[in-house]
């Protein structure tokens, strides 16, 4: 039967954004429940969140159910499907069969009523969710009021009634990659399993050791004691390894000390950052396994070819034929993948009851910031600690970020922070200003051009940034400046992941990962149709606002300090600051931010005579007039006493920072040292 346009069997139809493209790459979905003649209507009962994606919604939201619960709606309104656009995945749902179109092909002889389960993502399937009754938080299972709709391509199956619905649901939204690690293992093999203490984990180690039989030797590797004392007693593995597998080198040398290396490895680590293990643990020929979505193939690729290994790299597949099936019998056919499923979710109920955030919060040590090369930037106030925490949990997600704050805030520094803390890390950041160059030249500079396209073309052609920076990352800065005509191309340069060169008539494929920034308000552009808005939402999938220096006084003392130490060595003086005068620059509104304090440090030190820095010294080198303060600056509603107490703090702060003693900071405030004692107190210092 030829189905009109309208009614693409993989779902077309409900594309509103991109117009053409398949439902699971596109931006929005029609969500309307308006059945069309090869699709099924379902009454949703539940959705399995992905773990990926349910791992990153909680870590965001601080394990909060209700922040969850509204992430969700959100995401399902702006894009008409449970697609985490942070993470790229979605799930699958369970529910009964409301109403089936009449041209629907229907071999399985489905019927009104039958409960089923879609083993097609969540990121493809157009939902409305009326309610959500509940978040269980340590299935990622989420009891719904909702309705989906099916499209003539979805694989269904009946939901068996032998089995707890919570075990069919945690085993179908994994079930692809079990039985391609069955089919990728052979009888003889070494095999390594990264990853091996969770669902995924536990349900791929089953799939090997079934096929291993009595041969072979399975090597599971778990991050802490617990986790290991727990897989072994499943009886299954001949080796567990309790290693970090983030610290590559380290965890090499601790799952093979005596030099072997896998003939297959499976990473099942729902997190990137161990693609690097997974090919050094690797032999020469072998074979590797990324069975979650959460690992970068690429950067995989590129360390293989780094070190000189030829190896088969395998991603997961999402759908085998008989897949489903073979999880579920799974299930049937190892009671104790049962009670290890069981015990594992009753421990993350209790842990997540208790609100433990697990991951939700990144150490930001000095040595942590070497670790990533920002031990030169300054992150003293708790709220650029908990920007820098925010970009660092998303970096390693391949998404679109958009940095917003004014001038001079350190919108470069957040991209190379977000750069650094992803996959793409060795590989190239390329940066540009997009208010820099002119709009006639923006164009090549973007997507390059061919020979002889235009008039001064050079003869062989020159490539553009998106292919400079394929593999990396591109940092577009001051975005808002781009012409609306060239935010069209950017904008199918991101959906298409291609691009044509000025002059050109043959697609390029790039990978590239796109940060913006811009201190201009790009909302209000929208309205006014300077910037277009299905541009801004493919921006702003992660929005990082980096507040003033102003609205954050606890790094200005630090950043004086780190910059009078810089240009100090640079010009070869010894000057330090007087506390008079770090109040001072408390007490200033810095409207250009950190940029205008590095400047200001700088001139200050040139212009001063004495190695002491006084107010004297600062006040003539401010552009401050105490008349034409900023906006923002002029609405605090803080009171002479809390003004007084703000700054006397950050100097209390300060100084017990750089002195030992009680006595030597008594002596540089010049108070007397039961006063300063005094003060500490007050302040819990």
């Amino acid at each position: 039967m030829v189905m009109a346009a309208e009614d693409c069997i993989f779902g077309t139809h409900r594309v509103l954004e991109p117009l053409h493209s398949l439902p699971q790459p596109a931006w929005r979905l029609d969500n309307t429940m308006h059945l069309h003649n090869n699709e099924v209507l379902v009454d949703v009962e539940t959705i399995n969140i992905n773990t990926v994606s349910f791992s990153q919604m909680f870590h965001e939201c601080g394990g909060d159910r209700q922040k969850i619960e509204e992430k969700i709606h959100k995401i399902v309104a702006s894009r008409g499907k449970l697609h985490n656009p942070i993470t790229g995945t979605g799930g699958m749902l369970v529910g009964r069969i409301k109403k089936i179109g009449s041209a629907y092909d229907n071999p399985k002889q489905f019927a009104v009523g039958d409960r089923i389960a879609s083993l097609s993502s969540l990121s493809l399937t157009p939902l409305k969710i009326s309610k959500i009754k509940q978040i269980h938080m340590h299935t990622a299972q989420v009891d719904v009021e909702a309705e989906a709709i099916l499209f003539q391509s979805a694989p269904l199956i009946r939901v068996p009634d032998d089995l707890p619905l919570t075990e069919v649901l945690a085993v179908l939204d994994e079930a692809g990659a079990p039985m391609q690690a069955w089919k990728l293992v052979q009888k003889e093999d070494t095999v390594l399993l990264l990853g091996a203490g969770g669902k995924l984990g536990l349900l791929c180690a089953f799939a090997v050791r079934q096929k291993l039989g009595d041969g072979g030797t399975l090597i599971g590797v778990v991050k802490t004691a617990e986790s290991g004392k727990r897989i072994r007693q499943a009886g299954i593995f001949d080796q567990v390894v309790v290693t970090d597998a983030y610290q590559s080198l380290k965890a090499l040398k601790e799952i093979f000390s005596d030099g072997r290396l896998a003939d297959i490895t499976i990473n099942c680590i729902n997190t990137p950052g161990t693609e690097t293990v997974s090919i050094l643990a690797t032999r020469h020929g072998g074979t590797v396994f990324f069975a979650n979505l959460a690992s970068n193939y690429n950067s995989a690729s590129l360390t293989a070819e780094g070190i000189g290994r030829d190896l088969q790299i395998f991603a997961y597949k999402g759908y085998l034929d008989g897949h489903a099936e073979f999880a579920i019998q799974l299930l049937r056919q190892h009671p104790a993948l049962r009670r290890m499923l069981a015990a594992r979710f009753e421990s993350k109920q209790k842990r997540k009851s208790e609100r433990v955030e697990v991951g939700a919060s990144i150490d930001l040590d000095a040595a942590f910031l070497k670790g990533i090369g920002l031990e030169n930037y300054v992150f003293e106030s708790e709220e650029m600690k908990q920007v820098l925490q925010n970009v660092l949990r998303v970096a390693a997600y391949d998404c679109t970020m958009l940095i917003t704050g004014e001038s001079g805030v350190g919108k470069e520094i957040m991209a190379q922070v977000a750069h650094k803390g992803s996959s793409r890390s060795n590989a190239s950041l390329i940066k540009i200003n997009c208010g820099s160059i002119p709009p006639n030249l923006l164009e090549t500079e973007f997507f390059g051009y061919e020979a002889g396209s235009f008039t001064g073309a050079k003869q062989q052609g020159k490539i553009g940034i998106f292919e400079a920076a394929h593999g990396g990352t591109l940092f577009l800065d001051e975005i808002g400046e781009l012409p609306v005509e060239l935010q069209v191309k950017l904008l199918r340069a991101i959906q298409e992941k291609e691009i044509y060169r000025v002059g050109g008539i043959k697609p390029i494929q790039v990978d590239v990962r796109i940060l913006a920034a811009t201190n201009q308000d790009l909302r209000k552009m929208v309205k006014e149709g300077r910037f277009r808005e299905d541009l801004f939402y493919r921006l702003n999938v992660f929005p990082v606002y980096i507040p003033p220096l102003r609205e954050r006084k606890a790094d200005i003392i630090p950043l004086a300090h780190f910059f009078l130490e810089k240009y100090n060595e640079k010009f070869r003086m010894n000057k330090s600051f007087l506390p008079s005068a770090l109040a001072c620059l408390l007490d200033y509104s810095w409207p250009g931010n950190v940029r205008e304090m590095e400047n200001t440090i700088q001139r200050i030190l040139l212009n001063s005579r004495g190695d002491a820095i006084s107010e004297a010294d600062i006040t003539a080198n401010l552009t401050y007039d105490p008349q034409n303060r900023s906006a923002a600056e002029k609405t605090q509603k803080l009171s002479l006493k809390s003004a007084l107490e703000e700054t006397e703090y950050q100097l209390l702060k300060d100084a017990k920072r750089r002195f030992p003693s009680t006595r030597e900071m008594a002596k540089y405030l010049q108070i007397s040292q039961t006063t300063l004692i005094r003060r500490l107190k007050k302040y819990q210092l």
